[in-house]
């Protein structure tokens, strides 16, 4: 079954419509829907999944104008191995019953702390499969949690110019847990230092926009400071983000980060494509992870004597 079922032509006029009033590409709009779609569903679930990352941040905080297709979630807890069972099944029954289909059975397994399931589906835009993809990571669990309104770009369009849709959309929005503005804001600062560890560029430099957006929203003040340090105390239980180790010292990361415009070419090359706005590399940078660098909110409060952190200059 497809997800725009008996109702193909509605739903082009109306994704059309949508996107060329809000000048967005139709594939966008199109996208964001069916992921509303499965959002909806999946927060019938008693599991508690958090819904997180990038697309949170456009879908239920409305703070980026980029485009993302990933929807990312995990738990405010660590799941048991039979939670890990379900939500793999739940995942892949509420995707099939869309009309979206696995791609990737092979690589997933309910064991994994991490999986990316990528979903194929019929496009009323495309003449190939186009791809959603849904990521899960248990590797921490999330907080601070927030019960919050997941919108979507068709939903919006409708509140705002008082429209009724012609056709069923329980999903215009979502009541669903979503990961608080300041727990994305810290993850991704440690993202971009981790990154830059295992020199890895491909598509990474987006935190770097997300990071400027965010900083509007976010506080550098001691109560922002006691969360990253929790925050590193999780993440130093996993080998998957070596800055958090306590040998890095991440405002100094930081700089070099700077100094080295080490995701300059990367961001030039994709993520400014990705952009619905005009905000350049140099921008995001002296808006964003220079500003953070001159602060003290990322040293974290060890006993540990500072020489050890890398990048630290000793007195």
């Amino acid at each position: 079954m497809n997800w725009y079922r008996e109702y193909q032509a509605e739903w082009k006029e109306i994704i059309e419509t949508v996107a060329r009033e809000l000048g967005r590409s139709e594939q966008m709009v199109e996208k964001d829907t069916i992921q509303s779609m499965f959002l909806f569903e999946l927060a019938k679930s008693e599991l508690p999944f958090v819904f997180k990352g990038g697309t949170s941040l456009s879908k239920a905080y409305n703070l980026i104008d980029r485009f993302s297709e990933d929807i990312d979630l995990s738990m405010n807890r660590r799941p048991t191995q039979s939670e890990r069972v379900k939500s793999k099944e739940l995942i892949i029954e509420i995707a099939e019953n869309l009309g979206l289909v696995l791609s990737n059975p092979e690589e997933i397994k309910s064991r994994y702390d991490y999986n990316k399931y990528v979903f194929k589906y019929d496009s009323l835009f495309s003449v190939i499969r186009l791809e959603i993809i849904i990521e899960t990571s248990y590797y921490q669990s999330v907080y601070p949690v927030d019960k919050h309104v997941v919108g979507s770009f068709v939903g919006r369009f409708c509140l705002d110019r008082n429209i009724i849709l012609p056709v069923p959309f329980e999903a215009a929005e979502v009541m669903m847990n979503v990961q608080s503005v300041e727990r994305t804001f810290v993850d991704k600062v440690f993202a971009v230092c981790d990154y830059k560890i295992q020199n890895m560029q491909d598509r990474d430099s987006r935190h770097l926009y997300d990071i400027c957006k965010l900083l509007r929203e976010v506080e550098l003040n001691e109560e922002l400071d006691k969360l990253i340090d929790m925050v590193r105390d999780d993440r130093m239980q996993s080998k998957n983000n070596p800055s958090a180790q306590l040998e890095y010292f991440i405002p100094d990361m930081l700089k070099e980060i700077i100094r080295s415009r080490f995701y300059e070419p990367d961001y030039k090359n994709v993520t400014q494509k990705l952009l619905y706005e005009d905000i350049s590399y140099d921008y995001a940078i002296e808006n964003g992870i220079a500003i953070i660098a001159e602060s003290d909110v990322f040293v974290y409060n060890s006993t540990f004597p500072p020489v050890l952190q890398v990048g630290k200059l000793s007195k």
